[in-house]
């Protein structure tokens, strides 16, 4: 029975998620608007199996050229449905097993952060206002943006985790706390960007609830951001410096991707037409914006209560200040997304990297979902249980009913892998979704709406790896895998080859056991290099740079830290119930 009691409210989740959990049962996959999902799946596997750990750069895309795409694009959801893949289910039911996942586990983490707060009663209530909250349905089924889906598993989790870590001020709660914002940044770099401001409010209200211990608190805390930033060092730190090897700040930062054009509307947050278009400058978005009418509600109840509060003096039997800061919060993240705060984008720069202001709509549906769990917290407190079960049933049904379109998508693709995964989709269709990591250098053009896109044709796709371009050659290719070719020549007439690889630092070229320089002064900016008469062994190896090495180093020295401390608290509890038993036995 006490089992039962345990899992029961895990259970509860998992049953109040399966409306939005239930198109993902259809077969095959769906339309969105980042419909590179499965491409990027597969193209992680083939790197992982091929021995690229971590993976960084992708043989496919990139029009057939590769490119950096892990290098500079957060892997965690990817590693994920890795693993599914790795144990049988195919590439697309292991994408949807992981938004499975997301649905379930962000209503998890939503409940125990808001449980340890307000209750069972809150927890679930927030946990639900969390799952159905229309931008989560847009991220999914509209946009298919899986690593901002999966943003919203992690964001309570953090908060949770620090709420945590306050309490107990143990080294294990502070890596704890640690490890779950890494995985923010390995989830989604731009939501660590957006996450930033909010979770240093919290931290303060955190450093004020515990000022008499605040300075072993501020210790624990930047453990915990040290340990964040080691655990995804690998990642962040050439992200961060090998960005100005590529084309990411010019398609990123301006034309169509201008944050400038995409604030939105107030109104839009209220009543905003549920589509499957994309954002627009101007307030006519084909895709909605709503922040959800139950939600409003219930914030407005939320800020009615502790206003009541204040103004009467009347306890509600929890502390108004926490659901004070969490209003505040909520307030912000509103007005990020509107134009209201362009001062505030112009100022600090790495905002624009976001590109559209509505993201900030992943906030406002954790901050309502909070105060949702408070307004249920303090109604249990004051109505008797059948009033409450009414009122409680009401929302239910009115939230539910109020994104009965939203969490669907526009129609079915009852296709399999192969659709994803062939080479020309992966080198044309993929390829022109996304290439902003692309090396610098390779040739672009505008568009016919004046964007900037490559100078790259579907016949410019090349058909082998390599090319000779001049003399008389017999290559034979030997082993062609994501970050290592070889190939054994015979050159009967000196010239020159080229192998069809983007050059980016960590590329090298190795002839008959030499490390040799190569030429990459040519329009696509591909690996040329000349090659005299006779037999030679050659071998193109993308290398880790001195950055990547550094970080890579500081992630290993990191999980052997958690590791440490993780055992030395399994081993000290052990012991310390040992002797307590052994003491009570005697």
């Amino acid at each position: 029975m006490s089992v039962l009691k345990r899992f029961l409210p895990l259970i509860l989740l998992i049953a109040l998620s399966f409306w939005a959990i239930k198109p993902l049962l259809s077969p095959g996959f769906f339309p969105i608007h980042d419909d590179e999902q499965i491409a990027r799946l597969y193209e992680l596997t083939m790197a992982v199996n091929n021995g690229q750990i971590p993976p960084r750069w992708v043989a496919d895309l990139g029009f057939g050229y590769g490119f950096p795409l892990f290098n500079f694009y957060p892997p965690l959801i990817y590693y994920l449905g890795y693993l599914f893949h790795l144990v049988g289910f195919s590439l697309i039911d292991s994408t949807k097993i992981v938004i499975g996942l997301g649905f379930i586990l962000s209503a998890y983490f939503m409940f125990i952060w808001v449980k340890k707060h307000y209750g069972v009663s809150g927890g679930l209530a927030a946990a639900t206002l969390y799952t159905y909250v229309p931008y989560h349905a847009v991220d999914l089924y509209v946009r298919g943006a899986l690593s901002e889906f999966f943003s919203f598993v992690w964001i309570p989790a953090v908060f949770w985790a620090f709420d945590r870590c306050s309490e107990k001020k143990t080294v294990l709660s502070a890596v704890i706390a640690g490890v779950l914002l890494s995985f923010v940044v390995l989830t989604h770099n731009l939501v660590t960007i957006q996450f930033i401001s909010f979770l240093a409010v919290y931290l303060l209200y955190l450093f004020y609830k515990e000022r008499k211990s605040i300075k072993k608190v501020f210790l624990l805390f930047s453990l915990s951001g040290l340990t964040s930033l080691g655990m995804s060092a690998y990642f962040w730190l050439p992200a961060i410096l090998e960005k100005k090897y590529t084309l990411v700040d010019k398609i990123l930062l301006g034309e169509l991707a201008s944050y400038k054009l995409h604030f939105v509307c107030p109104w839009q947050f209220i009543n905003s037409p549920w589509g499957y278009g994309g954002s627009i400058a101007g307030c006519v978005d084909g895709l909605s914006f709503q922040i959800g009418k139950v939600q409003i509600a219930v914030s407005i109840l939320a800020i009615i209560l502790i206003v009541f509060s204040v103004l009467f003096k009347r306890k509600l039997s929890f502390s108004i200040k926490l659901p004070f800061v969490v209003f505040f919060l909520f307030i912000f993240s509103l007005f990020m997304a509107t134009s209201y705060s362009q001062l505030v984008w112009s100022i600090f720069q790495p905002l624009a990297y976001i590109q559209f202001p509505w993201r900030f709509l992943l906030f406002t549906a954790v901050f309502t979902s909070f105060l949702g769990g408070f307004v249920a917290a303090v109604l249990k407190r004051h109505l008797n249980k059948y009033l409450f079960l009414v009122v409680c049933t009401i929302f239910a049904v009115g939230l539910l009913y109020s994104v009965r379109f939203d969490f669907k998508p526009s129609s079915y693709l009852f296709v399999n892998d192969s659709y994803y995964i062939s080479k020309q989709d992966l080198q044309w269709r993929v390829s022109r979704m996304s290439y902003e990591y692309v090396p610098k250098g390779v040739a672009t053009k505008l568009s016919n709406i004046d964007t900037t896109v490559l100078d790259i044709s579907e016949k410019d796709i090349p058909k082998k790896s390599y090319e000779v371009l001049k003399g008389e050659m017999n290559v034979n290719e030997v082993l062609n895998v994501p970050q290592y070719k070889k190939y054994i020549i015979t050159v009967n007439k000196p010239g020159s080859i080229r192998i069809n690889t983007y050059s980016f630092p960590g590329w090298v070229l190795i002839v008959d056991g030499v490390k040799v320089g190569y030429n990459d002064m040519n329009k696509l900016k591909l690996i040329t290099f000349n090659l005299p008469v006779g037999n030679h062994n050659v071998e193109v190896l993308f290398e880790n740079t001195l950055i990547r090495n550094a970080g890579n180093t500081i992630t290993v020295l990191t999980l052997l830290f958690v590791l440490f401390i993780v055992l030395y608290y399994k081993v000290y509890k052990s012991k310390y119930l040992t002797n307590i038993k052994e003491k009570h036995e005697k």
